[in-house]
């Protein structure tokens, strides 16, 4: 672990929240889902980093953060848990093909991402 790769996967994790702003507003909602999920999923990748913790699985990770981050750090728990929301939204505009992301849902996740981004910036 590096602070080279912290800052690696927390600059992705500020990109993929600009390309769920991009697509967004260009109409691409489930694109815009999946992108502020990635948001956050590197953002709390990235602080899991910075104790030395990897994990291998999305479960894991959301698992993990709440462990290291909200019971040992004071992490806000209701933004932790937009974490676990957005992985679930996430999969299902990924997975399933009856699910489709709307506007409101998507701007919604957004704002979400947004939040959690702004908590973990704390704690780098």
């Amino acid at each position: 672990m590096s602070l080279d790769e912290i800052d690696i996967l927390f600059k992705r994790a500020i990109d993929a929240l600009d390309g769920a702003e991009f697509n967004f507003k260009n109409g691409y909602y489930n694109i815009s889902i999946n992108r502020s999920y990635y948001a956050v999923f590197y953002a709390s990748k990235a602080l899991l980093l910075k104790k030395g913790v990897e994990t291998k699985t999305h479960a894991g990770n959301i698992k993990k953060f709440g462990l290291e981050y909200v019971v040992n750090d004071n992490f806000e728990a209701r933004i932790a848990k937009i974490l676990s929301e957005l992985e679930e939204d996430r999969s299902n505009v990924d997975y399933s093909f009856e699910f489709e992301g709307e506007k409101i849902q998507a701007k919604e996740n957004l704002k979400n991402a947004e939040k959690f981004i702004a908590e973990c910036k704390r704690f780098l």
